[in-house]
């Protein structure tokens, strides 16, 4: 199993600890999403990738991982409501896209995740997140030492 399904299944069992044999909470998954968006909007002006109107500042990179992971978390947590069992390996995960693309496709992505209910969506919008991290200087042990 590789490093991200173990971190997903670590989240999972927690979760189950919480809520057990639930059918799908439309209303509590609408409030997550929310949720997650807020974060991502943390992450976005945490990133000051949309800056351009002022002199270039230095990025915290305590504040973006602190936010990055919050949406992490509420991403898996996200999962948990679909019972997505498992996600792919982080070096399945494509990485293209610049920063703009990626939060406009994340954002995209969830809100297909919130119509749709589709784990391929999901998939979609996890890799892309993670994706995100790895382009802000996030590594794979900095987050999986502080989830």
């Amino acid at each position: 199993m590789n490093d991200l399904s173990k971190m997903y299944q670590v989240y999972v069992n927690k979760e189950l600890q919480v809520n057990k044999n639930e059918i799908l909470n439309v209303a509590r998954l609408k409030q997550k999403t929310l949720s997650f968006l807020h974060d991502l909007g943390e992450v976005c002006q945490d990133s000051r990738c949309f800056i351009f109107w002022e002199k270039e500042e230095a990025i915290h990179h305590d504040e973006l991982l602190e936010h990055y992971l919050d949406g992490l978390k509420m991403l898996m947590s996200i999962g948990y409501e679909l019972r997505i069992d498992t996600i792919k390996n982080h070096t399945e995960i494509p990485n293209r896209l610049s920063l703009e693309d990626l939060f406009l496709k994340i954002y995209q992505s969830m809100m297909n995740v919130s119509s749709t209910y589709s784990s391929q969506d999901y998939q979609n919008t996890i890799d892309d997140y993670f994706s995100l991290g790895f382009q802000l200087g996030i590594d794979l042990d900095e987050i999986i030492d502080h989830i």
